[in-house]
């Protein structure tokens, strides 16, 4: 079975404080005598479900360019915190069954928040000491169901900085809502721009055989 883990991009979607929203303008129109239709895009390259690249917050770091779609795919994990968690703590992913070069995603109490709706900075986001540990336990992407691994108040970005400078990918903006917790293949396909800090992407996830 396939899971589409991405949220759709509309005006409507729910954006950090500060970045750009979605817009759309039409350019060309079939309805007013035009030979087709075409739209102008307005968006943020972090809009939507998306991926952090290490240049995102680290100097220098690495972009979309020194990933190949082959890093991006592979073996993952769908881990479900309870939903009275506030955050994801590092005793939390010391019992979870992640394995060496996983994609982990976790499905948290943000996943009943509409992403349709205003930003609130009450979500459900990653302790840096959980992200010390996932770096630990050398996965290769970590993805949340909201728009920051960060609690919302950090301004130093220690999650992102802790993963990111260790070249662990991060996915912001899933949509976990309608997939059960387990193992899978997963699939992250941002889009094709070179020199990218972040990239919107679609995001799935395979039922694995094994």
């Amino acid at each position: 079975m396939i899971y589409d883990l991405t949220t759709e991009i509309t005006p409507n979607l729910v954006t950090f404080p500060g970045d750009p929203q979605y817009s759309v303008e039409e350019v060309s129109s079939l309805t007013e005598g035009k030979k087709f239709n075409l739209y102008h895009m307005h968006l943020g390259n972090h809009t939507g479900t998306h991926v952090d690249f290490p240049a995102h917050t680290i100097k220098e770091g690495k972009t979309s360019s020194d990933f190949p779609i082959e890093y991006l795919t592979g073996p993952g994990l769908i881990i479900k915190v309870p939903s009275e968690e506030k955050s994801i703590t590092k005793e939390f992913i010391s019992k979870q069954p992640i394995m060496r070069n996983d994609i982990v995603f976790f499905k948290t109490a943000n996943s009943k928040k509409s992403k349709q709706e205003a930003f609130t900075d009450q979500y459900v986001y990653i302790e840096p000491a959980a992200a010390a540990e996932l770096f630990q336990r050398n996965v290769k992407a970590v993805g949340i169901d909201y728009i920051s691994v960060d609690r919302y108040d950090d301004e130093d970005l220690t999650v992102h900085n802790t993963l990111l400078s260790r070249e662990v990918l991060i996915v912001e903006g899933l949509d976990l809502s309608e997939i059960p917790e387990g193992r899978y293949e997963i699939f992250i396909m941002p889009l094709k721009i070179p020199n990218m800090d972040g990239l919107p992407a679609r995001i799935w996830a395979r039922t694995c055989s094994m």
